[in-house]
């Protein structure tokens, strides 16, 4: 007899559902998930730095974050002049304190590929929400990165989070098969299905979240 074997650890399990906890009890949990749709991001098409300011305003809306954040191009080539563009993506975007003020920077090639741009500043964004609680999330500092991370599927950005990395080739901080755990979780807790975000997935997405359904 053969048994499948498990996406994620079981401390991996019970840390994200810890998180999910520690977030709900802190943060207004969103009742559906954030998709990429006009209804959610009206901002024009465009890569200037009016409709990166637009995109954040939406972000800040979803999560229900009032505090001012500055946000601002990093001073980086080109695509075209980059050896390997996606070796750069550990400097996609930062997140700053400057003078008690969140500031984000951003690299402006990545608001070419829309979902990758927004899962960026959504990370950024969550950074500032957590800005003095790093050490009180689950696992504390040293899990401060997986919990930015989590802490946006949380927040309704599953989709995002998911899909933005199978786009890129890439993982990140976390797994894709944590990834689709966390979105599972998130959308039986909410009451929904993988039908509410099947059509903006990809099917090596769909396939993790479907197995996280399975384990839950």
């Amino acid at each position: 007899m053969f048994w499948s074997r498990p996406s994620i650890s079981d401390d991996l399990r019970s840390w994200i559902l810890e998180c999910f906890d520690w977030f709900d009890e802190r943060f207004e949990p969103p009742t559906k998930p954030i998709v990429p749709t006009k209804a959610f991001f009206k901002a024009p098409t465009g890569t200037n730095a009016v409709t990166a300011a637009l995109v954040l305003e939406d972000i800040k809306t979803y999560m229900k974050f009032n505090g001012r954040v500055d946000i601002v191009p990093l001073d980086l080539l080109p695509a075209e002049y980059r050896f390997n563009y996606q070796s750069l993506s550990s400097v996609a975007g930062t997140h700053q304190k400057i003078e008690g003020v969140s500031v984000i920077q951003y690299d402006p090639e990545q608001m070419n590929q829309p979902i990758q741009f927004i899962n960026l500043l959504a990370h950024e964004l969550m950074h500032a929400r957590l800005s003095g609680l790093e050490n009180q999330v689950p696992g504390g500092e040293p899990a401060h990165e997986l919990a930015t991370d989590l802490g946006c599927i949380i927040a309704g950005f599953g989709v995002f989070q998911l899909q933005a990395a199978d786009d890129a080739g890439w993982s990140g901080y976390m797994t894709q098969p944590s990834r689709a755990f966390a979105l599972a979780v998130f959308l039986n807790k909410r009451g929904l299905s993988i039908d509410d975000v099947s059509r903006y997935l990809s099917s090596r997405c769909k396939k993790l979240v479907l197995k996280g359904f399975k384990e839950l």
